[in-house]
């Protein structure tokens, strides 16, 4: 696999200093441009003022002027173009930062996915805020982030080998900046309130009425050549006046059908052509990954390349924006019927190639998930990818797991014997000694492993199966469901899944939490007695030290492991590390004593 540079956070803060430095220098370019444009306009007004009269020289003076106007105009949104990239590049840079640290408070958590029903995300904090999800977005779109976020809950519906996956992130990982400037390129588009939503629909031909397609053509050549009479000595004031009075009035008769086309335009556009540096990008770019060759292969148009069309419909959209300023407003459609032209031109452009834009986004949503990936890989250079077990025995292996939600300084590293199904794991321990983090640990690195991510550990051999927690059951007051009873339905649903011979890994946290200890008891050993004989593999952690006789009855499937709690006088210590066998101490009682409680 690519070389990954083992030193994110330098990258990072190096774009930070070059980009206050771009900013700064943009930023001032940006103001005298400003002024200049305004410079024009009063000396425009002023001689037409002074040498009113001279239709000659006004006229000479008035073109002179426009011409220097839109030169400046163009000028100043390509320099606000580049100032918006470099903020973007800046809040690259100081988010990655972040999520580095763990400082994930404001960062989207995708809060609109958080299902208490789904069979796991709820319970390994896959959505939410200081979420998993909030550590691994960084997609630039909103298809983009919408498939990490279905990937994520259903890694099954991938479609793509995990090693597959797993070259193509690697890949992407070792290109940052070609990451960070898909990103940046998302943060323009949303800062600029544009909605990159793949709902948005397909551009349609534009029709327009006859005298506006007249209009088009008939005013600009009517008024270029009133233009050069002018010029040319002729007293023909009063036709120019009249000419561009007939012509600002015609093209204001349909500003509101233009007005219509062009926000339309503007969701295509914001959907696709906002890339068009990146399809450019992507184009040239020799990939090895096979799957990043198939999405570069699905750009193909024939002779044209996808970047070059869809800047064709970008600058389109910059030049309707340009009605949005008054003054450009008047000037380019008095002179050149700007907005009939160019809706003309949308309609031009949407009959050749409005077919496309389905699948241009399709293939911008699976690369930007994989950037995704790739900026989560790059950000964790100790993360590694997991081996995948062609064979299919071992469902999951690993060495030295960690949980990627705790900073590495206080993360205690703990392994998982090989689980192939028919075993399980039984974990006893005392309160707060660390099972539940374990169990979570398992099930996050468990499900990055599926989409293809590196995962936290020094080494972890995966095969592909069904992914069930069972960790934080809620009652729902709103289906007059209890607690035990909602506990019940996802038992239930782990056996009828099993029963249909599907292959899973289980994590369970203290079964039947929810009836006496003598019930609970009985139904914990039924339960993995029965799941045991099936295509299944499971870690549960319980108090209940009874379970730890399964290891008795099924020595070859069950085996005990264990966080033990230690008691020192008054002292009470953790040392978070996973032992072989049953706990042997516990500290409920030490702990109501100490607070007082008893």
């Amino acid at each position: 696999m690519p070389t990954i540079s083992n030193d994110p956070a330098g990258y990072y803060n190096n774009i930070l200093q070059v980009t206050e430095n771009e900013i700064s220098h943009l930023t001032r370019r940006a103001a005298m441009v400003s002024w200049a444009r305004l410079m024009i306009v009063i000396i425009a007004c002023g001689g037409a003022w002074w040498l009113w009269g001279d239709t000659q020289a006004v006229t000479a003076l008035v073109i002179v002027c426009v011409v220097l106007f839109l030169a400046l105009v163009k000028l100043h949104n390509r320099l606000f173009s580049a100032l918006e990239m470099q903020r973007a590049l800046k809040q690259v840079a100081t988010d990655n930062l972040r999520r580095m640290k763990l400082d994930l408070d404001g960062i989207d958590g995708g809060t609109e996915y958080v299902d208490a029903h789904h069979p796991y995300s709820y319970d390994l904090d896959l959505f939410g805020n200081r979420s998993l999800f909030a550590l691994m977005n960084a997609t630039a779109t909103h298809s983009g982030r919408e498939r990490l976020a279905r990937n994520l809950q259903k890694p099954e519906n991938v479609g793509v080998d995990i090693e597959q996956r797993q070259k193509a992130v690697a890949e992407l990982a070792a290109m940052p900046d070609f990451m960070t400037r898909f990103q940046a390129l998302g943060i323009v588009a949303r800062n600029a309130g544009k909605a990159t939503d793949s709902g948005a629909p397909s551009l349609r031909p534009v029709n327009l009425q006859w005298w506006q397609r007249a209009a088009a053509y008939l005013f600009p050549v009517a008024i270029l050549m009133l233009i050069i009479l002018a010029l040319a000595g002729l007293d023909v004031a009063i036709y120019i006046e009249t000419a561009a009075t007939a012509s600002i009035l015609t093209a204001a008769a349909g500003s509101k059908m233009v007005g219509r086309i062009h926000a339309e335009v503007e969701r295509v556009v914001n959907r696709i052509s906002i890339y068009h540096d990146l399809l450019d990008e992507t184009e040239r770019k020799q990939f090895a990954s096979p799957l990043l060759q198939q999405l570069q292969q699905r750009l193909g148009t024939g002779d044209e390349k996808s970047s070059d069309i869809t800047r064709k419909l970008s600058q389109l959209l910059s030049n309707l924006d340009q009605r949005y300023n008054w003054l450009s407003y008047i000037l380019l459609n008095t002179l050149l019927q700007w907005d009939y032209r160019q809706m003309l031109n949308v309609s031009k452009w949407a009959k050749h190639y409005a077919g496309k834009i389905d699948e241009w986004d399709d293939v911008l949503g699976n690369i930007d998930e994989l950037c995704a990936l790739a900026s989560f890989t790059f950000c964790n250079p100790g993360y590694v990818f997991p081996a995948i077990d062609r064979e299919g025995k071992v469902i999951i292996e690993a060495k030295q797991l960690g949980h990627p939600l705790i900073a590495r300084d206080r993360c205690v590293c703990n392994d998982v014997s090989a689980m192939t199904a028919g075993n399980f794991m039984i974990v006893t321990g005392a309160n707060m000694a660390g099972k539940s983090t374990y169990l979570r640990t398992v099930g996050v690195n468990y499900l990055l492993a599926l989409v293809g991510a590196p995962v936290f550990a020094a080494e972890m051999v995966v095969s592909r199966a069904s992914l069930f927690t069972g960790l934080r059951t809620t009652d729902s007051l709103s289906d007059g469901e209890s607690y035990f009873f909602a506990e019940l339905r996802r038992l239930q649903t782990i056996v009828t899944r099993a029963t249909a011979g599907e292959r899973m890994l289980i994590i369970l946290d203290e079964i039947l939490k929810g009836t006496n200890s003598a019930d609970k008891q009985k139904g914990s050993l039924a339960l993995v007695g029965k799941l045991v004989g099936m295509n299944i593999a499971g870690i549960i952690a319980t108090h209940d030290l009874v379970l730890g006789t399964l290891a008795d009855r099924f020595p070859a499937q069950v085996f005990n492991r264990c966080f033990e709690a230690e008691i020192d006088g008054d002292t009470l210590r953790f040392d978070y590390t996973l032992h072989h066998g049953i706990a042997r101490n516990l500290n409920a009682y030490f702990l109501m004593q100490h607070m007082g409680i008893v």
